[in-house]
């Protein structure tokens, strides 16, 4: 079915992309990555350590690019690079009404450009000579180079008086997409207090996106300025997007009363914890008693529970865990069909986004194909995730056993999966009668394949050195 007279284009057929190629061209980058989403020194990890420390440096070792994301958006004596000022293109009007806008403060005397609003020329400021803007062909591939803020004009000055005093505020959007934290300077919502503000002055707030996610952040009751290339006009919004690895400066004047929220409007972040609250510090709305803050603050850090069960011929084994953002309960347990058991419950305290300690009770048969008799230990230790996606658990239990489990999973084709696993126990003795032996040692491994069949289904076929061959079925939950 057509709907009008216009000219039709067809719809560009995107490839799939590269993968091999991509890894090729980022092995010649140096860059460092990784912003903590839970930092675990805060004295030390400050949001402007964050800012210096982290982030996309992609300096091509072959000299054919020169990014230098961090480097090269940060202000230096009030100006950033205005590598991509919009000269070389079409300039795009689009007017957008402000008249009656609340959140700007207004003044019968012509107002005169803060700081930042001459500063933008061009806030992308990339180096990238590689991209040539061809504006004879205005493609998705183009559009999406040229397509920022600074686009948005408003249609009269939004300029706040020179002489108001002005607070600037870092905010480093940071995340952990392996257990889905997310977070500003590296502290979650439910681990930070309030940003108090004043009334009278003007909040300035540099948003530092270390991740590789768009980050629509929006704060409630306020509009505010996105600083860009059109200085004293710059536009006003109450939601600005900040694309991966880059930044945007916003202001906005303090003209309210209470608590806001500030948070990214993707509400999967927003309850992983990116989020905010501005105060003022003045005396709470009554119509707000019903609905403290701290149920807001609870909201980002609630528990999510999962399972996995392998269903196995040779043998069984379950998975059930709960976790929030720092706390973590776990069930593991595996068995046979010839009453062989073994089970363990912990509890997991993170220190950071991939170190956490934990305590527990380990049991297990103690007599090989029979349920009469078990051995019952308590365990301490601590669980390390890799930078090569290892895991590591190191532990000791109340018999001073020693004991290293690692793990991996590897995916080799888009639903293909390989895993493995290792187990070492010892026991020199220190406790139990072990004989004339120095010590004994008890060793575990499997490795194995799995398939996905949908979202919540698998099969799978493994060989562990205790039971042996088998195959069946995985479950996700």
């Amino acid at each position: 079915m057509r709907l009008g007279q216009g000219s039709l284009y067809p719809a560009k057929r995107i490839e799939r992309p590269d993968k091999v190629a991509m890894m090729k061209q980022m092995a010649k980058m140096d860059m460092k990555m990784g912003a903590p989403a839970m930092v675990g020194n805060k004295k030390k990890k400050t949001p402007e350590f964050l800012k210096e420390n982290y982030g996309m440096k992609m300096d091509m070792k072959d000299g054919q690019m020169n990014m230098g994301m961090q480097d090269k958006m940060s202000m230096n004596k009030g100006e950033m690079g205005d590598n991509m000022k919009m000269d070389d293109h079409k300039q795009m009007k689009m007017d957008k009404k402000m008249d009656g806008m609340a959140g700007m403060k207004k003044d019968s005397m012509p107002m005169k450009s803060t700081e930042p609003s001459h500063m933008m020329g061009g806030h992308m400021g990339h180096d990238m000579p590689m991209m040539q803007k061809d504006t004879s062909s205005f493609d998705y591939d183009t559009r999406k180079t040229y397509f920022n803020y600074d686009f948005l004009k408003a249609k009269e000055n939004t300029t706040y008086k020179a002489d108001l005093p002005v607070n600037d505020i870092l905010l480093n959007l940071t995340g952990n997409m392996q257990r889905y934290v997310w977070s500003i300077n590296g502290v979650p919502l439910s681990e930070t207090d309030k940003i108090k503000i004043r009334g009278g002055e003007v909040t300035r707030i540099t948003l530092n996106n270390l991740t590789m996610m768009h980050h629509p952040m929006h704060l409630h009751g306020h509009y505010f300025r996105v600083i860009n290339e059109n200085g004293e006009r710059s536009p006003l919004k109450h939601t600005v997007n900040v694309p991966p690895m880059q930044k945007v400066v916003i202001e906005f004047y303090n003209e309210e009363y209470g608590d806001w929220f500030f948070h990214c409007h993707i509400l999967y972040h927003m309850m992983g914890g990116m989020a905010r609250v501005f105060s003022y510090d003045t005396p709470r709305d009554e119509r707000m008693k019903n609905f403290p803050v701290q149920k807001l603050i609870d909201e980002t850090d609630h528990y999510y529970s999962w399972g996995l069960l392998r269903a196995g011929s040779n043998f069984n084994e379950l998975f059930l865990m709960s976790s929030n953002i720092r706390n973590e309960f776990g069930l593991r347990a595996e068995f046979d069909y010839n009453k062989n058991l073994e089970a363990e419950v912990n509890y997991n305290r993170y220190l950071n986004d991939w170190v956490r300690l934990y305590v527990g009770v380990n049991t297990e048969t103690s007599t090989p194909d029979s349920y009469d008799t078990f051995n019952t230990v308590g365990l301490i230790g601590v669980k390390y995730f890799t930078p090569y996606r290892f895991n590591v658990d190191v532990s000791v239990d109340h018999q001073l056993r020693p004991r290293i489990r690692l793990d991996r999973e590897l995916l080799l084709f888009p639903r293909f999966f390989l895993e493995g696993e290792y187990e070492y126990r010892a026991d020199f003795g220190w406790v139990n009668d072990i004989g004339d032996t120095s010590y004994q040692g008890e060793t575990q491994w499997l490795v194995g394949t799995s398939y996905i069949l949908s979202r919540n289904f698998s099969i799978q076929a493994n060989y562990n050195n205790r039971y042996g061959w088998g195959g069946g079925l995985l479950a996700r939950f």
